[in-house]
């Protein structure tokens, strides 16, 4: 067995709470870029490196015709398509392998194998704050009652007061597909969220397959306070605000696209006026890891044509968790998108919800 080394923490009942020799945490760095109006900006961001991965998301709240924009990247820029003039918020997560960015910095660092985690005081854990559970689609209740039931609306326990929307993670028990997806509540006061099923059991397998059993949970980097006679590590930053705390459970980065990820594959679905591509792209297989719901299930503008705003529905098929499936709205025809797996990411949670 190779050498394992790292840092481990328990509670009071004994139960491990960090271990870095199994824990794959990945920090964060949240900022704000605005769009200029042009097709394609390029942005300079010197803090993306080489190792990092990135998420961007929107912060203007328009119900179900929130949109994000294309995004790619590379070392030191950012690429974006359409981004009109609005703000958009940059997440940029670490892989553990980053230099500390400056004198004065300092945090922990270790590497396992291939396990990595980099815990700093200027990047941040994103911290589970909410999860739980909703059923969408048609099903039936006792006495064969059918009930449809096609917008789901979750409100959290309490609000999310980051300035950046917090992060949505999806699963389900077997099948799901959704979208239309947005984060209700505004900067600094974030309610909860909606999705809408995509009606589509003809295409995958019978009517059985609109009713989904959906899990989530929602995340942001804001860590809580330890409760009281709870004890083990934590990292602040140069204010003293907290960063890391082995009381919170985190959101780990199980899985990421290597590239743009989807490929054209499967049935597009056509009809009169309508028209969705069909994409695919490799996922994790296990039925423990949640889906980034933010960018990928929201629209897409693409401004100047006639249906400028594209919804995008996707998740899992029928028992099977070896792709993510996507379906790209375009009513015309013309010039289909492709999602942009840059959006997205597999996670799952540090401890059991």
């Amino acid at each position: 067995m190779a050498a394992l080394y790292g840092l481990r923490t328990r509670d009071e009942l004994s139960r491990i709470t960090l271990d870095t020799t199994v824990t794959p945490i990945r920090s964060i760095k949240m900022m704000t870029v605005r769009g200029n109006g042009a097709f394609d900006q390029y942005i300079s961001i010197p803090e993306i490196k080489a190792e990092s991965f990135v998420v961007v998301d929107a912060l203007t709240n328009r119900n179900e015709y929130t949109s994000s924009p294309q995004a790619w990247y590379s070392p030191g820029r950012l690429h974006l398509r359409q981004p009109q003039t609005e703000p958009w918020q940059v997440m940029i997560l670490s892989q553990g392998g980053e230099p500390f960015e400056a004198p004065g910095t300092y945090g922990i660092r270790t590497r396992n194998n291939d396990v990595r985690t980099q815990i700093d005081s200027v990047n941040r854990v994103l911290t589970i704050r909410h999860s739980g559970a909703f059923q969408i689609g048609l099903y039936w209740r006792p006495g064969m009652e059918v009930i449809v039931r096609d917008w789901a609306t979750v409100a959290f326990p309490s609000p999310i007061k980051t300035y950046e929307r917090p992060l949505i993670f999806l699963n389900a028990v077997n099948y799901m597909m959704v979208g239309r997806f947005y984060v209700t509540g505004g900067p600094g006061n974030w309610t909860g969220f909606r999705l809408k099923q995509f009606a589509n059991s003809k295409h995958h397998g019978g009517a059985a397959n609109d009713y989904m059993q959906i899990r989530w949970f929602c995340a942001s980097y804001m860590t809580p306070n330890s409760p009281a006679g709870e004890y083990g590590a934590s990292v602040r930053d140069a204010d003293g605000n907290r960063t890391f705390v082995t009381t919170a459970n985190l959101a780990l980065l199980n899985g990421q696209p290597s590239a743009s990820g989807f490929y054209r594959a499967g049935t597009p679905i056509e009809g009169v006026s309508y028209y969705a591509s069909s994409n695919r792209m490799a996922w994790t297989g296990s039925y423990d890891d949640y889906v980034l719901a933010n960018a990928l299930f929201s629209c897409t503008n693409v401004i100047g044509t006639t249906n400028p705003i594209r919804p995008n529905f996707g998740g899992f098929l029928p028992g099977n968790r070896s792709v993510l499936q996507i379906y790209c709205e375009n009513n015309s025809g013309a010039n289909p998108l492709s999602p942009n797996g840059r959006t997205l990411f597999a996670s799952r949670p540090m401890k059991p919800l």
